[in-house]
C-alpha cells in the first residue's frame, strides 16, 4: 500500500524525502536552542541545546496527538517564551489555561518519545574555552559545541538500543531548528562526524535537515524541553502553582538526560583540533624546491 502523507506530518513527508518511503524504523533526533549567544542579556548563565530521538513512527503519534491539543488549545506555532510572556496564540490565557495546556503537551511527550537530551554549557566556561591557544585553529562557536555533544549522545543511544537497528545498525537523521546563525558550524561538524563514522565502516548517521517551527511540529517538543531545562538549571520560577496533580509527574519515564559540557571536556575539544591540524599537515603534498 502506498504511503500517503498526512497534515502535519513532517516526519512521514522527510522518510519519504531521505529513503523514498516510510521506514517506521527510522531514528529522528529533533533539535533546538535556548540561550542568548551574546552572553549579555541580564541573568544569562548558560546556554543549552535540548531535544528528543525517537523512531518515525513514535514521532508520527507524537505529530498526530500534538496536532489535536493545538487544535483543542487554539495553537497555531508553540513558542515556550510565548506562553510565558502571555503573547501571540496565548494572548489572554489565565496561569491554570498555561499549567493545563503544559501539562497536557508534556505528558503527550512522556508517552510518545523515547528519550531526551539536554546539552548545556555555562558561558564562564565558554569564556575559558576561547581564551586558549587557537592560533592557527579553528574553534567551534558554542552552538557548535552543544551540537557535537547532542549528536554524540545520541548516536551512543541509538546504538544501545536495539529495536531502534534496522539492516546492520541505527542511522540517525537529524532534524535542526532554521535560522541559527552559526548553522553552517553544524553543517560542518555534521559533515566531521559523518566522516569520521565513514573511516569506521559506519553509516550512523543518515541526513543533516534544517525546518522552521511552522512546518515542523516536533520543533516544538525541542522547544519546550529547552526551556524547561533552563529554567530548572538557572533556578528560575514556575508559571504558578497547579490546582490538581499533574498528569504529566505521573508519565514521566525518566528518560530525559543533562549533559554538562565542563572544561575538561572543552580541554578536550582543543587537543583534538591540535591533532587534527597536524594531521591536515602531514597529508599535504611536499612542495618542490
Amino acid at each position: 500500500m502506498a504511503f500517503e502523507p498526512r497534515r502535519s506530518d513532517f516526519i512521514g513527508e522527510l522518510c519519504v524525502a531521505l529513503a523514498h518511503r516510510w521506514v517506521p524504523e527510522a531514528c529522528f533526533m529533533i533539535l533546538t536552542c535556548y540561550f542568548d549567544e551574546s552572553g549579555t542579556h541580564k541573568g544569562s548563565e548558560l546556554a543549552l541545546m535540548a531535544g528528543f530521538v525517537g523512531d518515525a513512527r513514535q514521532w508520527r503519534k507524537f505529530e498526530k496527538r500534538t496536532a489535536k491539543l493545538f487544535r483543542r488549545f487554539g495553537v497555531d506555532i508553540f513558542h515556550s517564551i510565548d506562553v510565558k510572556r502571555t503573547d501571540k496564540d496565548f494572548e489572554g490565557w489565565s496561569v491554570d489555561r498555561k499549567i493545563e495546556f503544559l501539562d497536557e503537551f508534556q505528558h503527550i511527550i512522556n508517552e510518545t518519545l523515547e528519550r531526551g537530551f539536554a546539552s548545556m554549557m555555562s558561558y564562564k566556561d565558554y569564556d575559558y574555552y576561547c581564551g586558549l591557544d587557537w592560533t592557527g585553529l579553528r574553534k567551534d562557536s558554542m552552538y557548535g559545541i552543544l551540537f557535537r555533544a547532542s549528536v554524540s549522545s545520541a548516536v551512543d543511544s541509538a546504538i544501545q538500543v536495539d529495536r531502534w537497528a534496522f539492516g546492520k545498525e541505527p542511522r540517525l537523521n537529524v532534524v535542526l531548528e532554521s535560522g541559527h546563525r552559526n548553522a553552517d558550524d553544524a553543517l560542518r561538524i555534521y559533515n566531521f562526524f559523518e566522516g569520521k563514522f565513514g573511516a569506521k565502516g559506519s553509516n550512523a548517521l543518515a541526513g543533516l535537515t534544517f525546518a522552521n517551527k511552522g512546518d515542523c511540529l516536533p520543533l516544538a517538543a525541542a522547544d519546550l524541553f529547552a526551556y524547561s531545562a533552563y529554567r530548572e538549571e538557572t533556578g528560575g520560577k514556575p508559571l504558578g502553582t497547579p490546582t490538581k496533580p499533574l498528569k504529566s509527574q505521573a508519565s514521566y519515564g525518566g528518560n530525559a538526560f543533562r549533559i554538562v559540557i565542563g572544561r575538561e571536556s572543552l580541554d578536550g575539544l582543543h587537543e583534538q583540533a591540535i591533532a587534527l591540524a597536524k594531521e591536515r599537515v602531514s597529508c599535504e603534498p611536499e612542495r618542490l624546491s
